[in-house]
């Protein structure tokens, strides 16, 4: 019976079953895209050339695909409202709800950093401070909501904690520097001193989390057997941290120059963040070389069934690769551009080859399915 309500007649799932269940991670599809944008303008470094062309076209992707995932999330709250109240229920699968806010202040940042020919600047720096609202509300609801339900839902157990659970503090690091790249706009300075005291909170409530997460996700990854293939690529996830700090870090600096903070001297903090930041520059690359590893070893004994977990094989990379870039400039180290260049290059065939992926299981309406890992917790819920 309960498998009659979900397919159709033809066998596939219905479309009643789609929107009821659908899911958040298309919102991952949007912070990958978004991320290769931001990449491609940092190597351009100007308005014009082949570089910025595809920076343009991956963002115009990103912005088009935003309102649409968006609409259908929105949708739900009306179709699948008791979908979702499972959902936040369940310790992991209320962890997806964070890429909403990752995706809409990654578009953000890409506005105001990605000239578009045919977007005045005007409405381009206003769609980002739309967007950029949109991911404060959201991710600040869910750094909250999240440990809440986690914490009073009697649900939690060391085994569900898997590379999902970084995505809040990650939601957190992207909204500050997309507030910071928002700041280094605005000319009323009080509002200036406002968005940068507001970001240096939530930088802190970030690190703070996501070392406790790092931890967690360690113990679990050593004492307990790695999950079912389906949620293997969310291993990946652990290298974003990494990335999106160094890229918050490093552009508070210019922010708090622009305010004229007289109680932080730049001097002494400048060399602090590189330091720290090159520190963090070679944790996420072990992270990055194990994480290939592991994903590496399920794709050949297990193979790693299509979902949208596929597409985080895009994000985290590309935060990582959008950090090794500041960092390179920033300490003129060119084996790490490098190395950027080279996982650049990766990352848009790994782009590719998930587009022609994620369009066939749309045709086939498979992508649309709950994971089979949470399936099976889903009527307990």
């Amino acid at each position: 019976m309960e498998k009659m309500k979900k397919e159709s007649p033809k066998g596939k799932l219905s479309v009643n079953y789609i929107l009821r269940w659908f899911s958040p991670r298309w919102f991952i599809f949007i912070m990958g895209t978004g991320a290769l944008a931001n990449i491609f303008q940092i190597l351009a470094g100007k308005a014009t050339g082949v570089l910025h062309n595809l920076a343009g076209f991956f963002l115009i992707i990103a912005l088009a695909a935003f309102p649409v995932a968006f609409f259908f999330m929105v949708l739900r709250f009306f179709v699948g409202l008791d979908c979702i109240l499972k959902e936040w229920r369940h310790s992991s699968l209320i962890q997806f709800y964070s890429t909403v806010s990752i995706a809409s202040a990654i578009c953000a940042t890409g506005l105001l950093n990605i000239p578009i020919s045919f977007i005045p600047k005007s409405t381009a720096y206003f769609l980002a401070v739309v967007l950029w609202w949109i991911a404060c509300l959201v991710g600040i609801f869910f750094i909250f909501l999240t440990p809440y339900k986690i914490i009073t839902g009697n649900h939690a157990e060391p085994r569900r904690a898997l590379g999902f659970w970084f995505l809040p503090p990650v939601g957190l690091f992207v909204l500050v520097f997309a507030g910071n790249f928002l700041a280094m706009h605005m000319s009323n300075m009080n509002y200036l001193h406002a968005l940068l005291f507001f970001n240096t909170l939530v930088l802190g409530i970030a690190i703070a989390v996501t070392a406790i997460i790092y931890t967690i996700f360690m113990f679990r990854s050593f004492f307990y057997n790695f999950p079912r293939k389906d949620v293997a690529p969310s291993f990946m996830i652990g290298v974003a941290p990494v990335g999106v700090s160094i890229v918050a870090i490093n552009t508070i600096l210019p922010v708090i120059k622009k305010a004229g903070i007289s109680t932080i001297d730049l001097a002494v903090l400048s060399p602090l963040v590189k330091i720290v930041s090159l520190l963090l520059w070679g944790f996420g690359l072990w992270w990055l070389i194990v994480a290939i590893a592991v994903i590496g070893t399920y794709f050949v004994k297990q193979r790693i069934p299509v979902t949208l977990g596929y597409w985080a094989f895009i994000f985290p990379p590309a935060a990582y690769v959008i950090a090794s870039l500041i960092l390179a400039k920033a300490l003129n180290l060119i084996f790490i551009k490098d190395i950027a260049i080279a996982l650049t290059v990766l990352l848009v065939a790994a782009w590719v080859i998930n587009v022609i992926l994620t369009v066939k299981g749309m045709i086939d309406r498979t992508i649309f399915d709950v994971s089979p890992t949470f399936k099976g917790d889903i009527p307990y819920l």
